[in-house]
């Protein structure tokens, strides 16, 4: 009988044994489930998290931001630097501050019916270039210098005498923690004016345009401007 019970013993053994294995591979199936079942509730909650962030910063970008060209003047030294100075003036009309990088700014000046030739600019140097800025609700100016040449033959049939000058002012609208790759939302504005050529005495634009006894402006603003998510 001993080798029957032997024989018997070592059968409830490996039962034993392949109940254990099994009740470690369950538990184990169990752990990854929950593990996965935990990364997934994280990722769901992340990807929620970061669309929203996505949205704020484009209401801010969109609907928070008024973006324009409000000031341009003539430097001192006009006749040699043909240089004029603008400001462009961002307004937050939130309640909440907006961060954005530093604003790029480009003009062009219309030489055709359709065509447009750039003209340099550069920043004015009045105060310290930063990687964001924090705008709070009201408006921020950003200066900046525009050279134009003379010698660009700008088309003159808009109003006489004045330039056509279009600006194209692209910032990126930031998360308060920094620029983070995808969790940036740039803005786009385009705003056009016209420019009075520096070359052109007031008396020869008089003859052109009855002004009254408004003073012949520098520039004049045109008050439409578009905006872009690309």
């Amino acid at each position: 009988m001993e080798p029957k019970t032997n024989s018997y013993i070592r059968k409830m053994l490996s039962l034993l044994r392949s109940r254990k294995v099994l009740i470690l591979l369950s538990g184990a199936v169990i752990i990854v489930l929950i593990v996965d079942y935990y990364v997934a509730e994280r990722q769901e909650a992340a990807i929620k998290a970061r669309e929203a962030k996505i949205k704020l910063l484009e209401q801010q970008a969109f609907y928070m931001l008024s973006v324009d060209v409000r000031d341009i003047k003539e430097t001192g030294d006009i006749w040699k630097s043909w240089k004029y100075a603008a400001t462009v003036r961002i307004d937050n009309v939130a309640e909440e501050p907006v961060y954005i990088d530093y604003p790029e700014v480009r003009a062009f000046i219309q030489v055709g019916a359709i065509s447009w030739m750039e003209i340099p600019v550069s920043d004015a140097g009045l105060g310290k270039k930063e990687q964001m800025y924090k705008l709070d609700t009201g408006p921020h100016r950003f200066h900046r210098i525009l050279t134009v040449n003379p010698k660009i033959p700008y088309n003159r049939y808009l109003i006489p005498k004045y330039m056509h000058i279009r600006f194209i002012i692209r910032m990126s609208v930031l998360p308060e923690s920094g620029f983070k790759e995808g969790e940036v939302v740039e803005r786009k504005s385009d705003t056009y004016v016209y420019l009075k050529p520096f070359w052109i005495s007031e008396k020869e634009i008089a003859e052109a345009i009855d002004w009254g006894d408004t003073k012949i402006p520098v520039y004049m603003p045109i008050t439409s401007f578009r905006n872009w998510k690309n």
